[in-house]
């Protein structure tokens, strides 16, 4: 029986395949540390102080980062944590504006609304061709665009959704718990099901 002879081609390419993960992985790591310092930051200051000032903290470190980044070669920012840091520097405009913890809980479901609005618009109305586009560059296999943007935005919907209702009907602590913990490790696995969703 002859050997099929796609297999040499299949181990190649999944050689290679893991080889861009790894250097991906290499480039990627200190801003995937950063994102998760900065979480874990501002959970302890809320943990000791309050929302709103733990939001107000969470952005001057958010900020002190950013300086920092200027003088280093390490790429700090890099994909989530600078959405990470834009983040935090809303928590303290909300904080600011309103002095309420209730205003800083929103603020999940606010921005949450805001961007599945861009993700949803740009798949339905442009094709992905904007957001869609510039993420699918981040993905390892291909993607489609559109599928990539609808996708994205529909779990930005239920993200906002269920930091909604973790807010209503929790605790503080809970809700501390479930932004900090929760929040990030059910995205990433729905993130998964985008992927599947969005393959070309």
């Amino acid at each position: 029986m002859k050997p099929e002879p796609s297999s040499p081609a299949r181990g190649s390419l999944d050689a290679v395949t893991q080889a861009r993960q790894a250097a991906q992985w290499e480039r990627n790591k200190p801003s995937i540390y950063v994102d998760l310092g900065l979480g874990l930051f501002f959970f302890v200051c809320a943990k000791f102080t309050d929302l709103t000032t733990a939001a107000l903290l969470g952005a001057a470190a958010g900020l002190s980062v950013y300086l920092v980044q200027r003088y280093v070669k390490v790429d700090l920012l890099g994909g989530l944590a600078m959405f990470g840091v834009a983040m935090l520097l809303v928590s303290a405009g909300f904080s600011w504006l309103f002095q309420d913890d209730w205003a800083v809980k929103m603020k999940g479901t606010i921005l949450g609304l805001l961007t599945a609005t861009l993700f949803l618009g740009d798949g339905l109305f442009n094709r992905g061709r904007y957001f869609g586009r510039r993420l699918a560059r981040y993905v390892m296999e291909p993607v489609v665009e559109q599928r990539l943007a609808i996708g994205l935005g529909l779990l930005g919907a239920l993200m906002a959704s269920l930091n909604w209702g973790v807010a209503e009907f929790f605790s503080t602590d809970v809700w501390l718990a479930y932004t900090t913990f929760g929040d990030i490790a059910l995205s990433m696995l729905l993130f998964f099901a985008v992927l599947r969703f969005a393959r070309a």
